[in-house]
């Protein structure tokens, strides 16, 4: 057992665990889990938010949701609800200030909704097992609700295997209904085999709901459209839970699109958002804001520790299993922190080229002409295994509408590792950059390691005769690519007939700045102030370093004599901070499978 304090936030725990364990240890370890913390790093009781000055031209969020327990009271009644009781009977009759103990191991089922009762911040309704389940901060797994492993999964360690989760099991076609200050603690929430199942848990304009060290999931088979829907709600919580098997079969059924988490639809705006140490894992976006109808943008979201995953057994050689797109997208936020998460698995093949990452602003059918992608800020972040990069794009509607366009993003402190075309049915491409109507800008993309581009380092463009402002790209290490960078094509393109780097650049941005980069396997005609080099040996990384999942044993710092060094000491090098990156991430497990 290795047990860390990390960032003044209390303990953090990487268990390596054996089947039994001596007395001395369990004890050790029951003290450790007791001394462990709710991640509430960037907000103070009473949701005071502190996420301090924007190191970009991204604006970090101003509101923030404190999740600790002592801020979600429950002071009225404990209501032990024992199996074959009737629970919805017993959701009826609790009282704000109550606390529902269902009994460990029992089995729920029905379409159960938890209804407004006018309750407020002093008397919150509790929905919990009364099994033994992981202290407040540890990431929960389902090991206590009896499953020892995931097959395709990264592995989770089982002190031991016993069922100290209630399970609430949503029938076909139902649904979980939510409305306020609920929080739900060790539960697992699933459904049965067979048949289609919409939203396990539906919370459309809610207020003060917090799923703390719940697992939500679908089975291996059957098409499970999305975790939990939260379009218009405000000051909803994500923490410490695990999402998996949420999936659709491609190109058949009602269902196309999967998430495990979705908001930033309809007329409400909603926000304060709070998704913070969870294993997500699904198969169109694991994460998405937008993609509907709305009027309204939702405001102030805190993504960060995530576990973001796609199992690769949902690839098979005779085509797409389930419908896969990207890890995460943004199609309708405004001050989004994207802080510490690890990306991993995202191919091509169903409409999509195996981007991760996509802040691609969309009016839905042209029902969404107000919707907006504004001050994103993704930061300390891992990207790995797949076929294309990150996508910045703002485009029009399938029938020509447009958003309110795309600008005030700050990407830095990235490590981008296996970005593959053919490997990953994807495109190849490690950035795109592009516009195709409404406001775009204001894009900096500063200190990313990515040494290793497969087709493509930076696809561009937007309109002819139009050129973007405020684009920086500097201090990074790049794999420049078989391409290096090259526009989305046509003759109305801002880079029609143009080949060269600084060409392209010239044609579409104005005011840009590129410069700083090391670009490997790269050559002329780059702006100047940007340096090429050979190869990865040639700046001292070693050779599976692109390829490696042992992310705490890499070495990723330029040789002491590179001559890209920084000259004084208290200026950085090139490319991503890659302690930084490994201290933010240490406490979200695993680090590697």
């Amino acid at each position: 057992m290795v047990v860390t304090r990390l960032h003044g936030r209390g303990y953090r725990v990487r268990i390596l665990w054996k089947l039994a364990l001596p007395v001395a240890s369990w004890m050790l370890l029951l003290c450790t889990l007791a001394s462990a913390q709710p991640d509430n790093r960037y907000c103070d009781q009473g949701n005071q938010a502190k996420f301090g000055d924007s190191d970009g031209p991204a604006a970090l969020p101003r509101s923030c949701f404190f999740t600790a327990s002592l801020a979600t009271p429950s002071p009225g009644q404990k209501i032990h609800v024992g199996a074959g009781s009737d629970l919805q009977h017993e959701i009826d009759r609790a009282r704000c200030g109550d606390t529902l103990e269902l009994a460990a191991g029992a089995v729920f089922t029905g379409t159960f909704n938890f209804p407004a009762k006018g309750c407020d911040d002093a008397h919150w309704i509790t929905v919990q097992s009364d099994g033994k389940i992981p202290a407040e901060g540890i990431r929960i797994t389902p090991c206590y609700a009896g499953v020892r492993s995931l097959p395709g999964r990264p592995e989770f360690s089982c002190p031991a295997v016993f069922k100290e989760m209630a399970s609430l099991v949503v029938p076909v076609h139902g649904t979980i209904k939510v409305a306020d200050h609920y929080r739900f603690i060790g539960l697992e929430i699933t459904r049965p085999q067979g048949g289609l199942v919409n939203n396990l848990i539906s919370a459309p304009n809610a207020n003060k709901l917090i799923f703390d060290r719940v697992w939500a999931h679908g089975n291996g088979s059957d098409e499970t459209l999305r975790g939990i829907g939260f379009p218009g709600a405000s000051f909803v919580a994500v923490i410490d839970s695990y999402f998996s098997d949420f999936h659709c079969t491609a190109g058949t059924g009602a269902c196309v699109d999967s998430q495990a988490l979705w908001a930033g639809a309809g007329d409400v705006a909603g926000g304060t958002y709070k998704i913070v140490n969870n294993f997500l894992e699904a198969g169109a976006e694991n994460v998405m804001m937008g993609g509907a109808a709305g009027s309204a943008t939702p405001s102030d979201l805190e993504i960060r520790r995530n576990y973001f995953y796609k199992p690769l057994d949902w690839r098979v050689s005779s085509g797409p299993r389930f419908v896969v797109k990207n890890n995460l997208e943004l199609k309708n936020a405004s001050r989004v922190l994207v802080e510490g998460n690890l990306f991993e698995n995202s191919w091509g093949g169903f409409s999509q080229v195996g981007f991760q990452i996509l802040l691609t602003p969309k009016n839905q059918s042209n029902l969404c002409p107000l919707c907006i992608v504004r001050d994103v800020t993704i930061r300390y972040c891992v990207l790995r295994h797949s076929g294309a990069g990150i996508q910045i794009a703002s485009v029009p509607s399938d029938s020509g509408g447009l958003t309110q366009g795309l600008f005030n993003v700050s990407i830095h402190d990235v490590l981008i590792q296996d970005v593959e075309a053919r490997r990953y049915d994807g495109s190849g491409v490690t950035f795109q950059v592009s516009a195709l109507g409404g406001k775009f800008g204001d894009i900096s993309i500063r200190h990313i390691t990515a040494p290793v581009s497969d087709k493509l380092l930076f696809l561009v463009g937007n309109e002819q005769g139009r050129r973007i402002p405020g684009i920086v790209i500097a201090d990074n290490i790049f794999g420049a690519g078989r391409f290096q960078v090259m526009s989305t094509g046509g003759h109305t393109n801002c880079a029609f007939q143009k080949v060269a780097p600084t060409d392209i650049f010239d044609s579409c941005w104005i005011g840009y700045n590129v410069t700083g980069n090391l670009l490997v396997g790269g050559f002329d005609k780059w702006p100047k102030g940007n340096r090429s080099v050979k190869d990865l040996k040639s700046l001292g990384f070693p050779e599976d370093a692109m390829t490696s999942v042992e992310l705490d044993k890499l070495k990723l710092s330029l040789d002491a004599q590179h001559r890209a060094k920084a000259a004084k000491e208290k200026e950085r090098d090139p490319g991503a901070d890659i302690h930084r990156i490994q201290l933010t991430l240490a406490d979200s497990p695993p680090i590697k499978k």
